[in-house]
């Protein structure tokens, strides 16, 4: 199936945020999609984006601050900074009616902040990372690190919270051998999401941090952890 690609660009405090926007025909749900920290970024996922095409999912990826193709610096960015560029991303493409989103490691912590702030029907938290309320709003660099380097900064998170109240439907995709987030946060978050409409936790067997990785070696895994998110 061909899929027509249409790269956007949508400005924040001065800045360009860089992104693309896969369509298709009849979509059945536009996904957002949000990468995490290091040296990630949105074009990490075109083969997720290609798949989810071929089953008519329309799906938008964009590069956080100082990532990818996008302006500016990380190390003027934060954790409410990024939560920030994703809301400025929803309201340019007008977003909000049927919002779905995909968080990947440190972008799951700023999809379920967006879920405290706008009506999310269905939330994917793949190898989900939150991060202390003192974590929030440093700026990226040495004092953010030593923030999140403390013993269970992460317990203090107020996604915990957050999920509790989140309506929508819930997948939560863990790695069992993941060497960067501890395997409390995928279980704790499934377990505090009281009040949504479904979860379901899928934890990959075997598994690190680095999924990509995974699942070259491991393709049945990666139909399965595709699977479940259509």
């Amino acid at each position: 199936m061909m899929q027509r690609i249409e790269p956007f660009k949508i400005y924040y405090q001065g800045a360009v945020l860089t992104g693309q926007r896969w369509y298709c025909n009849t979509p059945k749900k536009t996904i957002l999609i949000m990468h995490g920290a290091g040296n990630s970024n949105g074009r990490g996922f075109n083969n997720l984006q290609r798949y989810l095409g071929c089953h008519n999912y329309e799906t938008i990826v964009f590069d956080f601050l100082g990532h990818g193709d996008s302006e500016g610096h990380v190390k003027n960015s934060s954790l409410k900074k990024r939560t920030e560029q994703a809301l400025a991303v929803i309201d340019a493409l007008d977003l909000h009616r049927d919002l779905n989103i995909i968080g990947f490691s440190m972008g799951a912590h700023n999809a379920i902040h967006i879920t405290a702030k706008l009506s999310v029907k269905r939330l994917c938290l793949a190898i989900p990372a939150v991060y202390s309320v003192d974590a929030e709003a440093t700026e990226f660099g040495p004092m953010f690190t030593s923030c999140i380097r403390r013993n269970r900064s992460w317990e203090s998170s107020r996604c915990f919270s957050i999920i509790e109240d989140f309506k929508g439907k819930l997948l939560i995709i863990s790695a069992e051998k993941d060497s960067v987030i501890p395997a409390e946060i995928p279980c704790h978050l499934t377990a505090r999401a009281k009040s949504c409409v479904e979860a379901e936790h899928h934890c990959i067997r075997n598994a690190d941090h680095d999924l990509s990785t995974y699942f070259e070696l491991n393709p049945a895994s990666r139909f399965m952890a595709l699977n479940s998110i259509l």
